[in-house]
């Protein structure tokens, strides 16, 4: 359920929400803006741990073995995820896809598997102080004429994810959009309350609490230390140069407050579902069945909006009016290889493109539940859930164990 919480978040960013408009929609979208990002991090660290020993931590060929499988799950998602990046490079600085980075976090995760939720805690908190920071003064050579700026330029030009996407090791651990050195923290914590007793209700009450405390800190003090001067951007990584804005806590700018604000979101929503979830019973098995098909809807969810940028039909569904415009400006539109490709000749579509377009927002809500709900009748995995199974599978069953 928390996971369909996620993915919905990041519907309603590309598409806008479904079966709203004026104020609510704009709110909601604020709202998701950056959250979705947290919630789905977190709950990397949380499937974590549900997949090497939950409570308790794996030991010696069990934890082995559960490196081995976590890093394998992790290759597979690198490679899935380039693939995804590559297939909808149309959707330019509109989409940056995330499954590479999140094959990433679990690979950077994979030490850290062994220890219990207190060590967890101490390394998420550490992180989140530290990563930051590091990853500003890190990008920040890079960017000047040093010697880690030709680094970076010799693994680049070798590096395939970079040279396919733009999404290689540099990318993906400091220059992208969700850089593991700054969202490795929401992992190493969601890996912390994967080891913790879910069932538990005083836990979860707790993991509430907690959460919302971090969520007011974080934002908060963010907006008591920002100084007065030009405001920070209002999403995207922290630019170099500007130290004074790792105090932000702006969407998707990977500073430790957004990190503790986003972060602190993501537990209150994590703890409410599962609360909900016991309530209910079997009335919310829906969110349920689409959660567990949150990679496949992803992927899903980021070909559509590509389809809806190659149409010209995305201005349809109501985005904000400065985007509406660059989409419509035809042979005017900049050369700048960062812009979605819309269409040249300015044109929108008609008919049933249109009207799908139109209400991509509520036709892909429908869609969800309706395809999720088919597959899972007939399938346990959604199709991109149960090709990572495979590999995974596949792979360590041929990996030689030793002989007792």
């Amino acid at each position: 359920m928390a996971r369909f919480v996620a993915v919905f978040g990041m519907f309603c960013i590309h598409f806008g929400v479904p079966f709203t408009t004026g104020l609510p929609e704009a709110l909601t979208a604020q709202f998701f803006s950056g959250r979705s990002t947290a919630l789905f991090t977190l709950l990397a660290g949380v499937s974590l741990a549900l997949m090497t020993g939950r409570a308790t931590p794996p030991s010696g060929r069990a934890l082995r073995d559960a490196r081995l499988r976590v890093a394998v799950r992790a290759l597979a998602l690198l490679v899935l995820g380039l693939a995804l990046a590559k297939a909808t490079e149309a959707t330019g600085f509109l989409l940056t896809v995330i499954i590479p980075f999140y094959g990433l976090y679990f690979l950077l995760a994979v030490p850290f598997l062994r220890l219990r939720a207190r060590g967890l805690v101490v390394a998420a908190v550490v992180s989140a102080a530290v990563g930051p920071q590091l990853s500003f003064v890190l990008r920040g050579w890079i960017a000047a004429d040093t010697p880690m700026a030709g680094l970076v330029s010799l693994v680049n030009s070798v590096d395939p994810g970079h040279l396919l996407a733009d999404e290689g090791l540099f990318d993906l651990l400091l220059l992208g959009f969700y850089p593991a050195a700054s969202y490795l923290p929401l992992v190493l914590a969601g890996l912390a309350v994967g080891r913790m007793d879910l069932t538990s209700r005083r836990l979860r009450l707790r993991l509430g609490l907690v959460g919302l405390a971090l969520s007011m800190v974080g934002y908060q003090v963010s907006f008591l230390l920002v100084p007065v001067g030009p405001p920070a951007p209002v999403e995207g990584t922290i630019p170099v140069g500007h130290p004074e804005w790792l105090l932000a806590a702006n969407a998707h700018s990977g500073t430790s407050f957004e990190l503790l604000g986003s972060g602190g979101i993501a537990l209150v929503i994590l703890a409410l579902c599962l609360e909900l979830a016991d309530r209910t019973g079997r009335a919310l098995t829906p969110l349920a069945k689409a959660g567990s098909m949150a990679l496949t809807l992803y992927a899903a969810h980021a070909l559509a909006l590509t389809w809806q940028i190659v149409t010209g039909g995305w201005p349809l569904s109501g985005v904000p009016e400065d985007l509406a415009h660059l989409a419509s400006l035809g042979p005017a539109l900049p050369d700048d290889p960062n812009l979605p490709w819309f269409p040249r000749d300015g044109h929108e579509p008609t008919g049933l493109t249109a009207f799908v377009n139109t209400f991509m927002p509520e036709v892909f809500l429908i869609f969800t539940f309706a395809f999720t709900y088919t597959w899972r009748r007939f399938f346990r995995r959604g199709p991109l859930e149960a090709l990572v199974s495979d590999i995974v599978r596949t792979v360590t069953n041929r990996h030689p164990k030793p002989t007792p």
